[in-house]
């Protein structure tokens, strides 16, 4: 877990750095630079291109990770594995092409009557699904060499520095929208520009192929695995932003920017997990392929306990000061509310079961996170189309928030029955009696202005939440976090 606990904090701290900036952008450029429906583009932009991405890796992202420890334990390097995640990539993007541009019309006529601004930036979705693309195979491979702080620097502040630069040049009205859109677009070119940077300081960047290594039983286990991941992943960032993309169609890009800032603010929380499975997940793969089930059980307890603690702390933080924050917003933004409880609150389920993603992903029942996966965006689907009509962004961030716990619900379950293992402990109700009678608290206590808000509700969060688990030494891994912290603050050692 040093590993863990050491490179996780790093890249909680660079991602929360990161979110100071996308608090920025989000809360104070976007909604006062960009109309809602130019904001809308963006999101719906991202989201398009996030689907194209991981269609067009053909599972290679997953792979890497998979049978890295096998490449580098019988070879010494990578064994031509980085020219593997540099070419196959390279034939899905291509493929991807050719079938958006096939496409182009019926996917057009979803999106003409309410959103035209999309169908005018259509094709910005192939240049940005291809950087998002090589982004996502590079730093899978660095993640891989144990590197999983150079992505989050790249992908959380530098692209969020480059996004708020050409804000402010288009503010000044240096530059007209459709020139906006064209430098938004390049910036997520940085992100694979930069991270080949850093593949050729650490000295890895070896392009040269090993076709002798590719034995016939290697090719078709890798295969195998690929086809699998890539469905099952594609299912995933499916389900992730179909209800942006869904909004967009249905109720247009304003909504769908409403939408995106209250999503925005409720998956906050889930930064420590997202720092977390960044270097769990290789070592978990390293541990499966060395047979030790002790270290993946040690792994998967406590990851799951630190993230809950977390990802309750930051909803609590979070929730008891949404309606301030909204208030710095245009009043079109204050109907985002319950989108943040909801998204919230999915989040947080999905922090508490862990990396049981993982373990499935990484064994020999990978298969299984398919079937999951299937299900989930028949799900997804279904209740958007349900639940959109009816309540528009509510009824979207509902639907992804039974579709979290749904989908994770499944994987405990199905952890729990095939390893015999599954984190939840006496702790965890602890941890629910800590966070409602922190509600309590601060229900009596009066709304304020943000700062004002913050200045109170932050000390009650700490003290009647986060000193007991503190206290109590619920996960020594975050003890020793805050520990180092009090010293660095106190000058204590």
């Amino acid at each position: 877990m040093g590993i863990i606990a050491r490179q996780s904090l790093f890249n909680a701290a660079y991602t929360y750095f990161g979110i100071g900036l996308g608090f920025v952008t989000t809360i104070f450029l976007y909604p006062n630079i960009l109309d809602p429906d130019q904001y809308g583009l963006t999101r719906v932009l991202v989201s398009a291109s996030m689907i194209g991405a991981h269609f067009a890796h053909l599972g290679i992202r997953n792979t890497v990770i998979r049978f890295f420890p096998l490449f580098r334990t019988t070879n010494g390097n990578s064994g031509g594995l980085l020219f593997l995640a540099i070419t196959v990539p390279l034939a899905g993007f291509i493929l991807f092409g050719f079938l958006f541009w096939l496409f182009r019309d019926p996917l057009i006529s979803f999106y003409i009557d309410r959103s035209p601004l999309f169908v005018d930036f259509f094709f910005y979705v192939l240049p940005i699904t291809f950087f998002l693309l090589y982004f996502e195979v590079l730093n899978s491979y660095l993640r891989s060499l144990k590197d999983s702080i150079s992505g989050s620097v790249i992908s959380e502040v530098i692209l969020r520095v480059a996004v708020i630069l050409i804000l402010a040049i288009y503010f000044f009205g240096l530059i007209s929208f459709d020139t906006f859109i064209l430098l938004f677009t390049v910036s997520y070119g940085l992100q694979p520009l930069l991270l080949i940077l850093v593949l050729l300081r650490m000295g890895e960047l070896n392009l040269s192929p090993r076709f002798d290594f590719l034995r016939k039983s290697l090719v078709r286990g890798m295969a195998n695995y690929g086809i699998y991941t890539l469905l099952g992943g594609l299912t995933t960032v499916v389900v992730w932003n179909i209800d942006i993309m869904m909004l967009g169609s249905m109720t247009g890009l304003e909504q769908t920017a409403v939408y995106a800032i209250a999503f925005y603010i409720g998956t906050v929380i889930a930064v420590p997990k997202r720092a977390i499975d960044k270097i769990a997940t290789p070592l978990i793969a390293d541990h499966i392929h060395k047979n030790e089930w002790g270290k993946v059980e040690e792994i998967y307890c406590k990851t799951a306990l630190t993230q809950s603690i977390s990802g309750i702390l930051i909803l609590l933080l979070i929730w008891v000061n949404a309606t301030p924050l909204l208030g710095l917003l245009p009043d079109v933004y204050s109907d985002g509310i319950r989108v943040i409880l909801f998204i919230g609150l999915g989040k947080l389920f999905d922090m508490a079961t862990g990396t049981n993603g993982s373990i499935i992903l990484t064994s020999k029942h990978y298969r299984f996170d398919l079937i999951t996966n299937i299900l989930l965006v028949i799900f997804t689907v279904t209740t958007n189309l349900l639940l959109i009509p009816r309540y528009g962004i509510e009824g979207a961030a509902i639907a992804t928030m039974l579709s979290i716990i749904l989908y994770n619900l499944i994987k405990y379950l199905f952890v729990w029955i095939k390893f015999s293992m599954q984190p939840f402990s006496r702790d965890y109700l602890w941890l629910i009696f800590y966070a409602f009678l922190t509600l309590l608290v601060i229900w009596f206590i009066p709304e304020f202005s943000l700062i004002l808000n913050l200045l109170v509700t932050v000390p009650v969060v700490l003290l009647t939440f986060l000193l007991p688990v503190w206290w109590t030494e619920m996960s020594p891994d975050l003890n020793q976090v805050l520990n180092n912290l009090f010293r660095h603050i106190f000058g204590k050692k």
